[in-house]
């Protein structure tokens, strides 16, 4: 991966102060205000780590008091992590990112997957025939589609 640039994109959410960062295209954590603690304890919190992609016991999470002390913590925690990533770690998210889009728009679109249909087949919202191991054109045909 060429870009070693991590990128913060604001969460959805309108009632909690939330961004993810990403690594690429690759969501590795989170920095967000902490819900239901008491007003005198570390007001933000950080979690870095993503699955697939990295073990549980990887992961690292931890809380500030300021936004800045947050990001800087979970910046040195990224520091430490990211030399130990490989592309396959990156890849593994990615995979895992595009077959539930592809999953959810499949359900969507009222179609049904192949486990559904005794003869093992069933047809994609592109119109392709896939098979019960239809992984080879969720990932060649629909690249990206979580993205």
């Amino acid at each position: 991966m060429t870009d070693t640039a991590l990128t913060r994109r604001r969460s959805e959410n309108s009632h909690q102060k939330t961004w993810h960062i990403y690594f690429g295209d690759v969501h590795v954590g989170t920095i967000g205000t902490r819900a239901g603690v008491p007003k005198d304890v570390d007001q933000w919190g950080w979690h870095l780590g993503f699955y697939p992609g990295t073990e549980p016991g990887a992961h690292q999470s931890g809380s500030a008091e300021t936004y800045p002390a947050a990001r800087d913590e979970f910046e040195r925690a990224w520091l430490q992590l990211e030399p130990t990533l490989t592309e396959e770690n990156y890849e593994a998210w990615r995979r895992s990112r595009d077959w539930h889009a592809w999953k959810y728009r499949i359900w969507g679109n009222g179609c049904r997957m192949p486990t559904q249909n005794s003869s093992g087949w069933s047809t994609c919202f592109c119109g392709e025939q896939i098979p019960i191991a239809c992984e080879t054109h969720i990932y060649s045909a629909h690249r990206g589609i979580g993205a």
